[in-house]
């Protein structure tokens, strides 16, 4: 059986996932260059990334949750969105997961039916269903914008 591993992370209460072959690298919150008030709200500014200017989005804000946390203590993951390096900022980010085909489910029909839920890939059951783990497509999420 085919098996897809994940970066686990936390975005307010809720866990999500990443497929790992999208994720570069995880780093601690750096200082972020502001850009301007014109740019969707959810966009934090631009790093310099080892020379390279990359966009930083706050996730907790494109996901629709209120966020006027201070960020100095969250992550930063750099991801791969359509050939393009981004930074996403979360609450923080758990563990490497390995998963099974079994383990994932497609989202219900139910939540597909209230919200847009084209971003996520399935959710992800371990420990018997104990833990979920919500998979999210970068690509489908942050796509239209790049």
């Amino acid at each position: 059986m085919a098996e897809i591993q994940v970066v686990a992370f936390r975005v307010g209460n809720e866990e999500f996932c990443l497929e790992i072959s999208k994720v570069r690298e995880i780093k601690e919150m750096m200082p972020i260059t502001r850009v301007p008030p014109n740019a969707p709200d959810y966009v934090e500014g631009v790093i310099n990334l080892r020379g390279q200017i990359t966009t930083v989005v706050n996730l907790k804000k494109k996901l629709g949750y209120y966020d006027d946390e201070d960020i100095s203590n969250k992550k930063i993951i750099i991801a791969e969105v359509k050939g393009e390096i981004v930074g996403i900022i979360v609450d923080a980010v758990s563990d490497v997961v390995t998963l099974t085909e079994d383990q994932i489910e497609p989202t219900p029909k139910t939540l597909a039916s209230r919200m847009d839920t084209r971003f996520i890939k399935g959710i992800a059951k371990i420990n018997n269903g104990e833990r979920l783990l919500i998979m999210v497509d970068l690509d489908k999420l942050l796509g239209e914008e790049w």
